[in-house]
């Protein structure tokens, strides 16, 4: 059996034969990651380090003004869509919403047959997620709150009033409760417990807004702040009028953030890091859990919160200190005497969505490819029944393509390029949002230091996390 006192070679080809013998419809991931472990991964991942590292070495070399014309935004003459099909669309989503938890309930008591959990965490969670991030806003249209407000409290006023002085830092404790029941819950994926949470997670929600208006949504309800941060990083924004621009060029323009938003942007990062990191075979053995016999998720409860906590907290006093590092050099050898800290704190936050939106792809891509195959077939027969509504009952779901390295390494560059390019991304970012801080060559380097030094290192841990062993 597995034992800690094997030497690493003689524990990792150990770990490939017995996690490749598993049946690859057990699990999405141990099949991709056996497989993954015998390409050369190490390359990759330097690879890819260096290129982010080249990145922020040709940023030294750019003329100042460079990025400020690159980051410009254009219009196009097109009519934004109206406020009547938002209501309209809504509403729409809202009864989708309500027949989910109806399925929730009556439906299949199996996760992978029952429609909520699948649509919950496959098409909407990373589904939405991507395209909020990539194309365009779908969560206008989808949100299940605005169209009812509208329609049932349009006249009516707030009876209490939310202090501006409290910023986001509601949703910040919200989506941090999220998380826990994600990652700590010990079924997050059962229908019933899901369905349970997300009806009562939708009426506090929705009687927050009778009672303190439609700033619920802008303060308090986590998902309209997670997903107008991530959608701004889109090519095309849809506002008011149809811009465009590079990507991230509408993050760029909500700067400075107040400090809950930037805390919000950092959590993103650091929640789905961890959910990737509490999967794989180091911190199983940090919390002394054999990975290749794993007790069950009630065994792990305490350790997933404790870690959760943990790793925000140390996530953001690292990226605090990277911040103070690079005040500090430009205090020291520039000419920034006037620059403060908690502005270059908010200011650079914005800079970490690309990275947080790259891992996020990159984590859930081999489960999405899984689970959508789940998901289309369960559509077709939401209760059970035998139905073949849409004739989508035909779908075959198929695991083949982690079977062999010809259609791993594709999946696995893909990954690890998504983290690569979303790291780039940033790095171009964080150089723009170091000309809006401090002028001149040399200050805008040093501010950035201890940031590029950052984004080096998680680079390389992104890169690790995507091709390490899991046993969760």
């Amino acid at each position: 059996m597995y034992a800690n006192d094997m030497n690493s070679k003689i524990k990792t080809l150990f770990l490939i034969l017995c996690v490749i013998t598993v049946p690859a419809a057990a699990a999405a991931h141990p099949a991709d990651q056996a497989l993954a472990m015998l390409l050369p991964t190490e390359l990759y991942a330097l690879g890819g380090t260096l290129t982010v590292a080249a990145s922020i070495l040709l940023m030294g070399f750019l003329p100042i003004n460079a990025l400020e014309e690159l980051f410009q935004y254009g219009k196009l003459n097109i009519t934004s869509p109206t406020r009547q099909l938002e209501t309209i669309s809504s509403l729409f989503a809202l009864v989708v919403f309500f027949a989910l938890i109806l399925i929730g309930f009556f439906g299949p008591n199996d996760p992978q047959s029952n429609l909520l959990p699948l649509f919950i965490w496959t098409g909407w969670w990373v589904g939405v997620f991507i395209v909020q991030g990539l194309f365009f806003d779908i969560w206008r249209f989808i949100n299940p709150w605005t169209g009812l407000t509208r329609v049932l409290l349009a006249n009516s006023s707030q009876i209490f009033k939310i202090p501006k002085q409290l910023g986001q830092w509601p949703a910040v404790v919200v989506f941090l409760s999220f998380q826990l029941f994600m990652l700590a819950d010990i079924a997050p994926n059962d229908p019933s417990r899901l369905t349970a949470f997300v009806l009562g997670y939708w009426l506090f929600t929705f009687f927050g807004i009778v009672l303190f208006g439609t700033k619920w949504l802008r303060q308090c309800e986590c998902f309209s702040v997670l997903f107008q941060l991530i959608g701004s990083l889109r090519v095309f924004q849809t506002d008011d009028n149809f811009r465009y621009g590079i990507p991230g060029w509408a993050s760029i323009a909500t700067t400075p953030l107040n400090t809950s938003r930037a805390v919000f942007c950092l959590m993103i990062l650091i929640s789905g890091s961890f959910d990737g990191l509490q999967e794989t075979f180091w911190w199983l053995g940090q919390i002394g859990i054999n990975p290749l016999e794993f007790p069950g998720r009630s065994v792990v409860i305490w350790s997933s919160i404790m870690g959760l906590f943990a790793a925000n907290i140390v996530g953001v006093s690292v990226y605090a200190l990277s911040i103070l590092i690079g005040t500090w050099l430009v205090r020291k050898f520039g000419n920034g005497n006037g620059i403060n800290f908690m502005d270059a704190f908010n200011t650079f936050a914005i800079a970490i969505l690309p990275i947080a939106f790259g891992y996020h792809f990159a984590h859930y891509f081999v489960s999405f490819l899984i689970q959508v195959q789940y998901l289309v077939a369960t559509i077709a027969d939401p209760l059970a029944k035998g139905w073949n509504l849409f004739g989508l009952g035909r779908v075959t779901v198929t695991t083949g393509f982690l079977k062999t390295i010809e259609t791993v390494r594709p999946i696995l560059l893909t990954t690890m390029s998504a983290v690569v390019l979303s790291h780039v991304l940033s790095v171009i970012m964080a150089h723009r949002l170091a000309g809006c801080l401090v002028s001149g060559r040399r200050n805008i380097l040093l501010i950035q230091c201890g940031l590029s030094l950052l984004m080096i290192l998680y680079t390389t841990f992104g890169l690790w996390l995507l091709s390490a062993p899991r046993g969760a």
